[in-house]
């Protein structure tokens, strides 16, 4: 998959490629505003710079101390006309490294685009001066009446039209006012403000060359600060920095090509995800706890009913299950943790750091929990109170009993409490009906949502009883539970506002997919065309099919290197996951996320031709 890189470079045209300190309007609005009866000052003229000049002139109108007519508005912009057509060619000097710079982006493949303040009678004049320099844009577009200028992307817009250019992103616009970075902000594109010789800096060469140092810098540093409050993506003194920032942006263009994340969190998210997130919000406010109370409202009802509450949490879903540990298991009840992965080793970390009471059964890594060995413990030892285990082992993949466990655990009078991260919304987990007590889960995993909220799903009773269990402030599950019910949806401490609305925006497109009948489908055949497409390469899985989750898949890598077939399926656009097994070499595919049949299928293809090209050399 070919990464995005920059195609056109837009520049703006006076202040920025010609005419240092941008001084040829200038005389013409203080003799527009004259011709009405108007002293204005350079720094009024020069304030509105960058919009078309009849804008221009009505925005210097509005900063008067009267009001004046259209009619008064007109004659002052016949006036400004006249004085800018008598001197606007004695203003067309190409600005310092322009030439040299346009000339290094064509030799890059890199299109020359412009756009402008003056109306298209003033650009031929502009036009033709800069010509006899030595600087022809390949396309240079002005507001007229069929096209509104700045702060409109409509003339960038014309600009990638004629280049056929489609993701604005791949263009950058330049400029020397906040209304340039303005016009590059609405359409999408990079935005670069320069400062020397612009017009928000409004000097000649010679006055900033008489300027001392520290003056000079503090008038560089206030054009600075403007460029930032207008948004600009970089902000740089001259022209000859703008091949630099080309390549950063080309690096970050790379870094965040668009990849397929075949992994089991976090994942491939839709756009409307990731874009529900370009809000911000106050957690106090009680629009945002509405979304909050809605979040949790519907999670609960994926899988309980009334009887059940879900408590959010700030953090990874490690985060959660602790906490469901330490908070619904009191100080001396003996705790049994069914171990088959690296993520049921990890609870027995949380357990010790706690300092509970806690044995553990131990299985094969690519084996379920054996129910007959779990019978035998419970019926050995009738202090175990708890019994915990992890649904669906992201370490490999195998899918433990949740149904069998449950009901054994039940029959013994034992409580359940499950770690549901890799299975949750992909499974159908009837928590109410099993009278599972208590189950974690993650925002990032088969909710498709983002990384940095986890929840735990509980009885309301066994919350209610917890609250002195816990031995962590942060993971209290009481005192949260208490914020987001009795307190309208709020968090105790700071939300992750932007991660909520995100998850809020994925539970409705899970519900727009058609919940869990069609993602549990999709997965499915996501895994079917994996499984089936690696095997006639010879690739296959470790755990027996009759275990084998369709969330995550660890496959024997025998002979293959991991590290070279990584690399490979990223240019291709795909990210894997290494094996967790340290007995055989793995590695492992996720099969969730916003992902499809289609992208698995060019999955196989792209390691067929890996396979190919390894057995080849």
């Amino acid at each position: 998959m070919m990464a995005k890189s920059i195609k056109a470079v837009i520049f703006d045209w006076a202040g920025t490629t010609v005419d240092y300190g941008c001084f040829a309007p200038i005389k013409g609005f203080v003799d527009g505003f004259k011709s009405i009866g108007f002293d204005i000052t350079n720094e009024m003229a020069r304030k509105p710079m960058g919009i078309s000049k009849i804008e221009h002139i009505r925005a210097i109108a509005a900063m008067l101390s009267e009001p004046i007519t259209e009619k008064q508005i007109l004659r002052a912009y016949d006036a400004f006309e006249n004085t800018l057509f008598a001197s606007i060619e004695r203003h067309c000097d190409i600005k310092d490294y322009v030439l040299q710079t346009t000339e290094a982006l064509r030799a890059r493949g890199i299109k020359i685009g412009s756009t402008t303040g003056y109306t298209p009678a003033m650009m031929e004049r502009v036009i033709a001066k800069a010509a006899e320099q030595g600087y022809s844009p390949d396309f240079s577009i002005a507001p007229d009446k069929r096209i509104k200028g700045r702060p409109y992307p409509y003339m960038i817009w014309n600009n990638l039209m004629h280049f056929g250019i489609a993701d604005a992103r791949e263009s950058v616009k330049i400029g020397d006012t906040t209304a340039d970075i303005c016009e590059g902000k609405n359409a999408d594109c990079w935005t670069v403000g320069i400062i020397m010789g612009s017009s928000e800096l409004g000097l000649t060469r010679n006055e900033v060359a008489a300027l001392p140092v520290a003056e000079l810098s503090g008038r560089k540093a206030a054009v600075r600060a403007a460029y930032y409050k207008a948004g600009a993506d970089y902000i740089v003194d001259d022209m000859n920095e703008v091949l630099g920032v080309i390549d950063d942006i080309n690096r970050r263009l790379s870094l965040n090509a668009s990849r397929k994340l075949l992994t089991p969190g976090p994942l491939t998210t839709r756009y409307a995800v990731k874009h529900a997130m370009l809000t911000d919000h106050c957690t106090w406010d009680d629009e945002y706890k509405a979304v909050t109370t809605s979040v949790v409202n519907d999670i609960t009802h994926i899988c309980a009913g009334d009887d059940y509450a879900t408590v959010l949490l700030q953090g990874s879903g490690s985060y959660a299950v602790e906490a469901m540990i330490n908070c619904l298991c009191i100080e001396n009840e003996r705790i049994l943790f069914l171990v088959n992965g690296e993520y049921g080793k990890r609870m027995l970390t949380m357990a010790g750091n706690s300092h509970r009471d806690y044995e553990y059964l131990s299985f094969d890594m690519i084996q379920p929990i054996d129910i007959e060995m779990l019978n035998n413990k419970l019926k050995a030892d009738s202090a175990i109170s708890t019994v915990v285990f992890v649904h669906c082992e992201t370490t490999t993949g195998v899918l433990n009993p949740l149904k069998e466990i449950t009901r054994l655990a039940k029959s013994y009078g034992k409580k359940v409490l499950v770690d549901a991260m890799s299975s949750f919304a992909a499974y159908d987990i009837d928590i109410q009906g099993l009278d599972i007590d208590a189950l974690a889960a993650s925002s990032n995993k088969c909710l498709e949502g983002l990384p940095g909220l986890s929840f735990v799903i509980a009885k309301k009773k066994l919350l209610d009883g917890s609250r002195s269990n816990s031995l962590s402030h942060s993971l209290d599950l009481y005192d949260q539970y208490q914020g987001l019910y009795a307190g309208g949806g709020k968090f105790r401490f700071t939300s992750p506002t932007n991660v909520l609305l995100a998850l809020r925006q994925a539970i409705n497109e899970y519900k727009k997919e058609g919940g869990l009948p069609a993602r549990r489908m999709r997965y499915m055949e996501n895994h079917k065309i994996l499984v089936e497409g690696l095997g006639k390469l010879g690739i296959r899985p470790i755990v027996a099919s009759e275990h084998q989750s369709y969330i995550i898949t660890t496959f024997d890598l025998g002979s293959l290197d991991f590290h070279a077939l990584y690399e490979a399926l990223k240019s291709k656009g795909f990210i894997i996951y290494p094996g967790k097994l340290t007995s055989m070499p793995t590695f492992r595919l996720g099969n969730i996320g916003d992902v499809y049949p289609s992208d698995m299928a060019e999955l196989v293809k792209a390691v067929e031709e890996y396979v190919c090209l390894s057995q080849a050399g």
